[in-house]
């Protein structure tokens, strides 16, 4: 990818508020944001737009964060994309099944915005 092509992040959150403060910060950093609110939408967006990296909130209707996350690791066109949980569930337990579910990485909120930007950085530059 030539260095002045944007990534694209796919920002999955069934709050629309933290979706769009995640967007706005995430386009002022140079980045191409599509936004889903629910885990069926997710996996549609991820299939067609093959993103550089996906955060995914676990609590959402039809499919948590959890089973979007394992979906996205079993099919072959979006295995290897970095996927960052983004949960209220602050606790440890909730961290390990995020890694169990397949996660590359894990932030609890409230999250500051500069440490989810340094997170991207570092899984989009593997």
């Amino acid at each position: 990818m030539p260095k002045n092509e944007k990534k694209t992040i796919l920002v999955v959150d069934d709050e629309i508020d933290i979706v769009e403060l995640i967007k706005e910060y995430l386009q002022h950093q140079n980045y191409n944001v599509i936004t889903a609110t629910d885990g069926d939408s997710a996996l549609k967006l991820a299939l067609t737009h093959k993103p550089d990296l996906i955060t995914l909130d676990i609590m959402m209707g039809n499919k948590d964060g959890y089973e979007t996350c394992l979906l996205l690791r079993e099919n072959e066109t979006t295995s290897a994309i970095p996927v960052i949980i983004l949960t209220g569930r602050a606790s440890e337990q909730a961290a390990l099944a995020a890694q169990s579910f397949g996660a590359d990485s894990y932030l609890s909120k409230p999250f500051e915005l500069e440490a989810l930007a340094q997170e991207i950085r570092t899984l989009t530059q593997k």
